[in-house]
């Protein structure tokens, strides 16, 4: 796989499906919330993408470098 293939990746579905705008629309029921929906769901998804399976997981890569 190539070096930048992961920011092309990002860079096309910005492009073509616009899911920047799309996931600047979520909302849920959280009353004053940290983190906007949009932030979670965007970061959740860049997991996938990266198949990190588990919050555990990226734990332990961010400890790990």
């Amino acid at each position: 796989m190539r070096k930048n293939y992961f920011t092309k990746l990002v860079r096309y579905m910005k492009n073509v499906y616009h899911i920047e705008n799309g996931l600047n629309k979520l909302t849920d029921g959280r009353i004053k919330p940290t983190y906007d929906t949009g932030m979670v769901v965007t970061l959740v998804l860049m997991g996938f993408l990266i198949r990190i399976k588990s919050f555990n997981e990226l734990n332990l890569m961010i400890k790990n470098n």
